[in-house]
């Protein structure tokens, strides 16, 4: 038996009696007589909605029963109003016909058969049997899904024995599924195509109003096609529009414009961080000497450059007088709140003493030998106790 949803996929409300509730672990199982929820198959995600109060958060058919998953229990026998999220519901049509018309002119024009397809919350998808389809097949496919959504084709539901059903060309090449119930759900789209579907679909294909292709992915020897439907379309239009006018301002210039805009941005970028990255060696080398001249008296150097990389860290310690070898030397390139990396080098034996507590203190991991230790902090929120640290080990001394 069809559903009411299916029976009549524009139906938002109706009302059903609780035939049984069923608490599980993840909420309670509902059947009800007769349900306006679309259960998840075919490829079609599922309602979601309202019996009375309670909230639906996922259908699945169970044979030949949809279960209700809902948030909260409901009284057998109860007749309550059930109500979907039409939004949803709707745009699950237009996606779903959409495949249908998509999969139906790729048949056509090219033999390229849909082996399956994924209705995504935001873009869909056809793969195919093919290893790939041209950006020429691809608009000539788009140009005639939307000449045939212009000529306004009617999608009507047929109800079928499995007799009938087998006059049917899908029916033919793939037989039918082994646990298929009569009546058997056809959906024709005149003129187009008939398929077997347990989908909810537009009644008229200008309600699609226009598909859009976007692009290709290549997988397991076939090809995915990417596409958009009904307001799905609207949506994508209104979001690059608004992307567009603020990319014009940003960029101060015309739309045609932005993508050299933007080379030329990268380009500069490129100069700049190579020029960067060379005043920052130079810094650290400059730096070097500058805490050298306190290091004479203190026999360590503590440094962090928030600004810096390892670039920069080395430069800084091949800037030190070959007497630093004696000192306990800790660089560090990096903010206090991510942390960052560094470097901790001196005489091996206190190296090895203090490096395991400074990791620790700064969240960090890394390795090394002979009186160098390297490695990489999540923070440095704690850098102030690791020259606590330092300054211990080298009053032991």
């Amino acid at each position: 038996m069809a559903f009411a949803c299916q029976r009549n996929s524009y139906l938002k409300e109706l009302v059903s009696k609780v035939v049984t509730c069923t608490q599980v672990k993840n909420g309670y199982e509902v059947i009800l007589n007769d349900t306006v929820f679309f259960p998840e198959g075919g490829g079609q995600p599922d309602d979601h909605g309202k019996i009375g109060d309670v909230n639906v958060s996922r259908v699945i058919r169970r044979g030949p029963k949809a279960i209700h998953v809902t948030d909260g229990p409901l009284k057998e026998g109860d007749e309550l109003k059930c109500s979907i999220d039409w939004k949803r519901r709707i745009d699950h049509m237009q996606q779903h016909s959409g495949q249908h018309l998509l999969s139906a002119v790729l048949d056509a024009k090219f033999g390229f058969k849909t082996t399956s397809w994924d209705l995504g919350k935001s873009i869909s998808h056809v793969e195919l049997n093919t290893p790939k389809i041209s950006s020429e097949q691809m608009s000539e496919v788009e140009d005639e899904c939307n000449e045939r959504i212009r000529n306004a084709k009617n999608v009507q539901v047929h109800y079928l024995t499995k007799e009938q059903a087998m006059d049917l060309e899908e029916v033919k090449t793939r037989g039918l599924p082994d646990d298929v119930i009569e009546p058997i759900r056809v959906i024709e789209i005149h003129g187009v195509e008939k398929n077997m579907c347990c989908g909810t679909h537009v009644e008229n294909l200008s309600e699609l109003q226009m598909i859009k292709l976007l692009h290709t992915e290549s997988m397991r020897g076939g090809v995915r096609v990417f596409f958009l439907a009904g307001d799905r379309v609207l949506n994508k239009v209104a979001i690059g529009y608004d992307v567009e006018k603020k990319l014009t301002k940003l960029l101060s210039c015309g739309i045609d414009e932005h993508s050299d805009s933007v080379e030329k941005l990268k380009g500069n970028l490129r100069v700049s961080q190579k020029s960067n990255k060379n005043y920052l060696k130079e810094l650290g080398k400059f730096e070097a000497k500058e805490h050298s001249l306190k290091a004479k008296e203190t026999s360590y150097i503590f440094h962090l450059r928030e600004d810096a990389d390892m670039d920069y860290i080395f430069s800084f310690l091949n800037g030190l007088p070959e007497e630093s070898k004696d000192w306990i030397v800790f660089v560090s390139a990096g903010t206090v709140k991510n942390g960052g990396q560094f470097v901790l080098r001196g005489p091996e034996q206190k190296i090895a003493n203090i490096s395991s507590e400074i990791v620790k203190t700064i969240e960090g991991k890394g390795g090394g030998k002979k009186g160098q230790f390297q490695g990489k902090a999540n923070s440095f929120k704690n850098i102030d106790e690791v020259e606590k640290i330092i300054q211990g080990a080298v009053n032991e001394s």
